[in-house]
């Protein structure tokens, strides 16, 4: 079968095939430890803290489905509640150590899996890969 080079076939085809890579991710870090949604928000805590509505605008969900996801994450003592510096009625969430240990790992396992599919390609592959990242990095960047 001919690859798509049509601007409209070819979205198609990447949108799809980023759809099922992303799924497929997802899948071999989860765990009933850490569920998707509580691995994107230890994510988006790794370099700084966020208030819960910053990050349910972040994540694009309401807020009392961001508290809950916050909860479940303090209990599991994946984050603190502190009070913002700057204004004291504002909760901060952060990333605990036990908390960015849990996200490595998760992260590493996603990543393993993908080396191990990219192993067993060839380097012609393996060049068509890295160009293709390279892109798609640029395109998600605009």
């Amino acid at each position: 079968m001919k690859p798509a080079t049509e601007t409209g076939d070819l979205a198609a085809e990447l949108r799809v095939a980023i759809m099922k890579t992303s799924r497929r991710l997802r899948l071999e870090s989860s765990s009933e430890m850490l569920t998707p949604a509580q691995y994107s928000v230890l994510a988006a805590l790794k370099t700084e803290g966020h208030t819960i509505g910053e990050l349910a605008q972040r994540e694009q969900v309401a807020a009392p489905s961001m508290t809950r996801i916050v909860k479940s994450l303090v209990e599991s003592g994946w984050v603190t509640r502190t009070s913002s510096a700057q204004d004291a009625r504002q909760v901060m969430i952060d990333i605990s150590e036990e908390g960015m240990r849990t996200f490595v790992g998760a992260r590493s396992q996603r990543t393993a899996w993908l080396a191990r599919r990219i192993d067993q390609l060839g380097e012609d592959d393996r060049q068509i890969l890295a160009r293709a990242a390279a892109l798609l990095q640029e395109m998600s960047a605009k």
